[in-house]
């Protein structure tokens, strides 16, 4: 009886230990688990039930009796097992280690996103963000837009700029004292409810089956789940790496390194017609006005935007740009770039025409910063040359990516790789949500914005391609329908007041009958007639990229257009819901 007591209070004992102290082994398998089905008469019902109450009447008194300690026993292990909990309790909690980190790799706004959605999901998690660079999460768009137009001669340091309305803004997303500093590996584990940032330190290694990071300094930090967010690296011209006085344009330290160039009597030339390079030449044009800057954009495409705009557009925009004082040189490829006499660099284009500069800024788009994932074994959309996410911006188990850098699926216009601010704020958010455990599919049809100045800005949803045939419809702008009247919703993410747009006039442009594949004609029309408007990118009868040209707080009706999958015919009777015409 001793022993049966025994034996029974140490499976007490055992039973209340949390779960997670105590393993025991599984227990082995046989060899064969089969499943059987009787096939034999049921016993008699009534003999069962003699049989039972039988037993009962003869063995339970008897089993109570065995079983049951002394009532001594019973009152001492009652007055005791509160505090044998209790010390139990204690020292889990004793024991208890830190959990595991969330690691984010990359400190641009695709982390600094994630992390934020974390710790609304999870208030305590213990969230790092590990980046190269010196200075805390920022936003790009401001580097080659407001913060040029500042009348604070700091502002490239202070990084503090006015939006085209006037609010005081700041690039940094929060200050680098509302952030956890870490310098050593060793503090990663500290109790803090702040972000920690790990800066000027680059991940070499991930381990995926091990859960590790590896920095460039040897250590190695365990990670409970990871988020690439490793961006793009500016792509270079041949030999500019030899060739002094030239620069790409990516970081704060890019933006500090062409604000010093650009002073008085400084030619400057901007390579690339694209996004980065035609908001930077308007922008240094703007500076040039004060400083006695010449500014000179070269390309190979017909105008500005070449890539993206019909060819009536690319050409209308080129000459704004040309009226804000930049030398525009299109069609012009360079055949080669070296230094000069007196520190200048010597281009020379395939024509045979030279040009002497002070200083060449390149901004002819980025590369995946993919090395890391390929390493670690990840797989590589090849064609699109980013790393391959699920739903979920999910790559493997516990690892996940979200940025410039991920190849994913857009469920109306197939698998993409996008390289603008607001797909790197939501897929950001989206992995950093899924991280804590959401477990929800990416369907976000994300926008991008560019403003050359003050004066021209657009917006646009879904595929925008030189090449795929559009449909366009005009009208003429007010003094009103200028970036400085975007909307503050929370999609556009440009953070200005809303304002009516009510235009004076208007007038259409015809469409474009191009059949895919050819870039619009190049049909010249006045400029008012190109004041505000909508394009409609169409592929096999369907539009899938949606334009707006000074036209501001549409963006939610352009993705209906695109998730509705809307047919070519039905682009006339959608329009009215832009309001292009001032209706409303």
């Amino acid at each position: 009886m001793s022993m049966l007591r025994t034996a029974a209070l140490r499976s007490v004992r055992a039973n209340v230990y949390p779960q997670g102290l105590r393993f025991a082994r599984p227990t082995k398998p046989t060899k064969a688990v089969t499943r059987f089905y009787s096939t034999h008469p049921a016993h008699n019902p009534t003999s069962n039930t003699n049989w039972f109450v039988g037993s009962l009447i003869v063995f339970g008194p008897l089993l109570f009796y065995l079983t049951s300690p002394p009532e001594a026993k019973k009152k001492h292990a009652t007055e005791h097992a509160p505090q044998v909990v209790h010390s139990i309790e204690s020292a889990v909690a004793a024991v208890k280690a830190p959990a595991k980190p969330y690691v984010l790799v990359g400190s641009g706004t695709a982390s600094f996103s994630a992390a934020q959605a974390i710790k609304e999901q999870e208030p305590d998690a213990n969230v790092i963000i590990i980046g190269n660079e010196a200075v805390p999460p920022y936003m790009r768009p401001p580097l080659s837009k407001e913060l040029w137009f500042s009348e604070d001669a700091n502002a490239s340091q202070t990084l503090k700029f006015k939006d085209w309305q006037g609010n005081e803004r700041n690039a940094l997303y929060q200050d680098i004292s509302q952030y956890e500093i870490i310098t050593d590996v060793a503090d990663l584990n500290k109790e803090s409810t702040k972000i920690k940032l790990l800066l000027q330190k680059t991940v070499k290694k991930l381990d995926v089956e091990a859960h590790t990071v590896e920095l460039d300094d040897g250590s190695v930090i365990e990670y409970n789940k990871v988020l690439l967010a490793t961006g793009g690296s500016p792509k270079h011209l041949p030999n500019q790496s030899n060739v002094k006085n030239v620069t790409t344009f990516r970081t704060v330290d890019d933006l500090r390194k062409l604000d010093s160039v650009a002073k008085k009597d400084a030619h400057i030339v901007v390579v690339g017609g694209g996004f980065l390079g035609s908001e930077l030449a308007v922008a240094l044009a703007h500076r040039a006005k004060k400083e006695g800057l010449k500014i000179t954009q070269v390309f190979p495409e017909e105008g500005n935007m070449g890539n993206v705009f019909p060819t009536y557009l690319t050409k209308w925009t080129t000459g704004r740009v040309i009226d804000e004082g930049v030398d525009v040189k299109a069609k012009h490829t360079i055949k080669s770039i070296a230094s000069a006499e007196g520190d200048k660099v010597k281009i020379l284009f395939e024509n045979d025409e030279t040009i002497e500069a002070d200083h060449v800024v390149v901004a002819v788009g980025i590369e995946p910063r993919v090395e890391l994932a390929r390493a670690a074994g990840l797989e590589i959309d090849e064609q699109r040359a980013g790393v391959v996410v699920n739903a979920e911006l999910e790559s493997r188990r516990d690892v996940f990516a979200a940025g410039d850098m991920i190849s994913f699926h857009d469920i109306q216009l197939g698998r993409r790789r996008i390289e603008h601010h607001d797909h790197a704020v939501l897929s950001g958010r989206h992995a950093g949500e899924n991280m804590a455990g959401k477990n929800k599919p990416y369907k976000h049809q994300s926008m991008f914005w560019s403003d050359l100045g003050p004066k021209i800005g657009y917006e646009a949803v879904g595929l925008v391609d030189s090449q795929l045939s559009t449909v366009s419809v005009w009208a003429k702008a007010s003094e009103a329908d200028t970036p400085a009247a975007a909307v503050s919703q929370p999609e556009n993410l440009r953070g200005v007041d809303v304002q009516d747009i009510k235009p004076s006039s208007e007038t259409a442009a015809p469409a474009s009958n191009k059949q895919p594949g050819n870039p619009a004609e190049g049909t010249v029309f006045s400029d008012e007639k190109f004041g505000k408007g909508l394009v409609f990118y169409t592929k096999n009868k369907k539009v899938v990229g949606v334009l707006l040209f000074n036209v501001f707080g549409k963006v939610q009706e352009a993705r209906d257009v695109i998730s509705n999958g809307t047919s070519v015919d039905q682009i006339e009777n959608i329009v009215t819901k832009f309001d292009i015409h001032g209706s409303h």
